[in-house]
């Protein structure tokens, strides 16, 4: 074979690579995407405006893992790169967050049924109102307060929390809650601002990234879901309890990634 036909050839493979669908597996740290790249089978590297992305299969789907970087912007930036250079039949958010509902304890899963920012809108007298973004991709309307996740995504969330095995957290078997999750660009570590954010939006749980990407992929019209793992309950212990249980709440939702994608069965 000639160096030209050498050069084809690698260039239409790299083609497919970019170009065959898959589904995204996305993390905002290291840790939140460790055990999903360990597991990863055919890895490939592909570097793309700063960004690195993995593709292969997990479960016998083909899929394009990344690390998106802490925080609203950097999550939004990583969900756009990945738009425009990968097809994608659907994206998955999965990592660690602040539990916000009482009920939830370091270790449960929260599976997302709406994301909203909480940090953007109005301060106004002393009193902070909360504003829908707005979709540039459809005249610049208002996109929900609430942004929806897929419903096939969310009923095989909720299937999939019925029968999987998670591992123990202090002895405790992780509990599944589905509901909503606030996201702003601060971690949260004040029971006061924890208790507001329950009250106000009847969340769930808190974190930094999950509510930008559902922005992005509402108007990409990308179907998309966020699993998280509570690591710490948003209060004044969070940043303890963070770096106490985050590997272990890492690995469960990671967990969870993989029994969504053995259970896919969407075209």
């Amino acid at each position: 074979m000639d160096l030209k036909k050498i050069l084809l050839f690698i260039l239409i493979m790299g083609f497919c690579s970019l170009s065959a669908q898959r589904i995204a597996i996305m993390g905002a740290m290291d840790e939140e995407i460790t055990m999903l790249l360990d597991s990863l089978k055919n890895k490939k590297e592909i570097k793309k405006e700063g960004v690195t992305f993995y593709t292969g299969k997990l479960k016998g789907r083909k899929v394009v893992l990344l690390k998106a970087g802490i925080g609203k912007v950097n999550a939004a930036y990583s969900t756009a790169i990945l738009a425009t250079n990968f097809k994608l039949k659907a994206i998955i958010f999965t990592g660690v967050a602040g539990g916000l509902d009482p009920q939830i304890n370091p270790g449960d899963i929260v599976i997302s049924e709406n994301l909203v920012q909480y940090d953007f809108g109005e301060l106004k007298a002393g009193a902070f109102k909360t504003w829908p973004t707005k979709n540039l991709a459809q005249n610049n309307d208002r996109n929900p307060l609430y942004i929806p996740v897929d419903p096939y995504l969310l009923d095989l969330g909720k299937k999939v929390s019925e029968h999987i095995e998670l591992r123990p957290f202090e002895g405790k078997t992780p509990k599944f809650f589905v509901g909503t999750i606030t996201t702003g660009d601060t971690f949260l570590s004040d029971t006061t601002k924890a208790k507001e954010l329950y009250s106000n939006f009847n969340a769930l749980a808190t974190e930094m990234e999950g509510a930008a990407v559902a922005q992005i992929c509402s108007m990409l019209k990308i179907p998309f879901i966020v699993i998280r793992s509570c690591s710490d309950n948003a209060n004044t212990q969070a940043h303890t309890d963070y770096f106490k249980f985050v590997k272990v709440a890492a690995i469960n939702s990671a967990h969870m990634v993989l029994e969504v994608l053995e259970n896919y069965k969407r075209p």
